[in-house]
């Protein structure tokens, strides 16, 4: 093999390490459900997170209402970000090279439930930090929680967790089944079960652990009668109910049924029941299947117009309780409110053809859109007379033969008026055309002839023009005299 060659293949070689170690540290989204937007370190812009994105170090994560996303780590652990949180990734690290092994991260606010896969040697590092709190992980499955005033709680099911204060740096470990606090500046409590009362772990017959699964998004109209279909998984032997009707509970303790759901938020509260022990999950499920409504109050006009600004009101209103509506004008967001708001926004129209889209859009992008075409005509009519050419016209008339009447003043004469007519583009075409008030309908190349009566002494051509977007043009310039 030649040097050539062999550099090529070391070349090739570092790439695809190079690759790896990028794919080793980043995590990958497992499922995404509602609204949760990335923004990536030192950029402005939030993107919209999809299935499967890379997420990397740097990244920033904010979920809303009844939103929540999955995070896959390169080590098979689980992050799952519930509603309304901000979650921060600050290093995922896995290099052979160096024996790194290091995933943080910081929950600004809201709500987490995560596990991780049980840590091997001292070389590997796993936690959480929040405003108030440190949370160093050792393999184990937990809740954590930041409240408004930036307090924690945790709530271990599974493992211990290193649990401490960042403001007096006092760690308690917690172990599984149990939940500590701590509040912003203050010690973590002491840990206390967090099984419910009248059972504990290890007694009857175990754990219950119920969690049920169901998607807290529901867009198909088909629930409102058929009702949502819940599963999930409980300690076997357990009975479950939901809304006070049983559910299918099978010997291995997997849960299967259905519950009736309105339109709009339905919180749902599931209740599992085991040798005296009880446990219950709550569900907040939203219902959205109707698109929200657009009622115009100064409605869009297709026709012709010769003015620049549009103004453009109107009301959206969705069906949907507690729903949130966004307003677009043309891919501009102008309005955005809960149920039922107002817009008013004034359109700067550009000569000719002009399109006009509103559209609102709800949470589960249920979207209505309404659409004209407006055309912009700023430009008046241009007027050419081609006979008599001249601005002033002189024609001699003789006077009328001995014993007919010599009344001058009476006399009438018919003279030909010829000219054309042309609308400049953009061009919404000629409406009418007026000689001394008298119409003409010019041909459909623009050009028109007519007769008009003249009257001996001076006889003033008085012309108007007039397109189908209003622009006028008069024109009095021109004379004919007769003599």
């Amino acid at each position: 093999m030649n040097i050539v060659s062999k550099s090529i293949l070391l070349f090739f070689f570092m790439l695809i390490s190079i690759i790896n170690a990028q794919i080793q540290n980043t995590a990958r989204v497992g499922f995404v459900v509602g609204r949760v937007q990335v923004q990536s370190y030192q950029e402005a812009e939030w993107k919209r997170v999809r299935y499967n994105m890379v997420i990397k170090k740097g990244d920033r994560l904010q979920t809303f209402l009844n939103a929540r996303v999955e995070l896959k780590m390169p080590d098979g652990s689980v992050i799952k970000v519930n509603e309304n949180s901000i979650f921060d990734v600050t290093e995922i690290k896995i290099s052979k090279s160096d024996q790194t092994d290091e995933m943080s991260f910081t929950l600004f606010a809201g709500n987490i439930w995560a596990k991780f896969k049980k840590l091997v040697n001292s070389r590997q590092s796993r936690k959480i930090e929040s405003p108030s709190a440190v949370v160093a992980i050792r393999g184990t499955e937990f809740e954590m929680e930041v409240d408004s005033k930036e307090g924690t709680s945790l709530n271990v099911i599974e493992g211990k967790v290193a649990f401490k204060s960042k403001g007096t740096g006092k760690e308690v470990l917690v172990g599984a089944g149990q939940k500590s606090e701590i509040k912003k500046g203050q010690s973590p409590t002491p840990p206390t079960s967090n099984q419910p009362k009248g059972g504990r772990p290890g007694s009857g017959g175990g754990v219950l652990k119920l969690g049920i699964n169901v998607n807290k998004l529901q867009t198909d109209p088909a629930v409102l009668g058929a009702g949502i279909t819940l599963s999930g998984k409980v300690a076997a032997g357990a009975t479950a109910t939901v809304q006070g009707q049983p559910l299918n509970v099978d010997a291995q303790g997997n849960i299967s049924g259905t519950v009736r759901v309105k339109e709009g938020l339905n919180t749902i509260v599931v209740i599992a029941k085991l040798n005296g022990q009880t446990q219950n999950q709550t569900l907040k499920i939203f219902v959205n299947t109707k698109k929200p409504e657009i009622q115009l109050s100064t409605p869009v006009v297709s026709g012709f117009f010769n003015r620049r600004d549009y103004s453009l009101s109107g009301a959206v209103f969705d069906p949907t309780p507690l729903d949130k509506v966004t307003v677009y004008l043309n891919k501009e967001l102008v309005a955005q409110f809960q149920g039922r708001g107002t817009f008013n926004r004034t359109v700067i129209l550009k000569e000719g053809e002009n399109i006009i889209r509103i559209r609102a859009i709800d949470l589960a992008k249920n979207s209505s859109e309404v659409n004209q075409k407006l055309f912009l005509d700023t430009v008046k009519p241009i007027i050419t007379i081609t006979e008599p050419a001249q601005p002033v016209y002189i024609r001699f008339e003789p006077p009328p033969p001995p014993g007919q009447n010599h009344n001058l003043a009476s006399q009438r004469f018919k003279q030909a008026i010829r000219g054309l007519i042309i609308d400049p583009q953009p061009s919404s075409g000629v409406k009418s055309v007026f000689i001394n008030g008298q119409e003409v309908k010019p041909n459909i190349d623009g050009s028109f002839e007519m007769n008009i009566t003249l009257r001996r002494g001076e006889n003033r051509l008085n012309i108007v023009a007039e397109d189908l977007a209003g622009n006028i043009r008069r024109d009095n310039s021109r004379m004919i005299r007769v003599q």
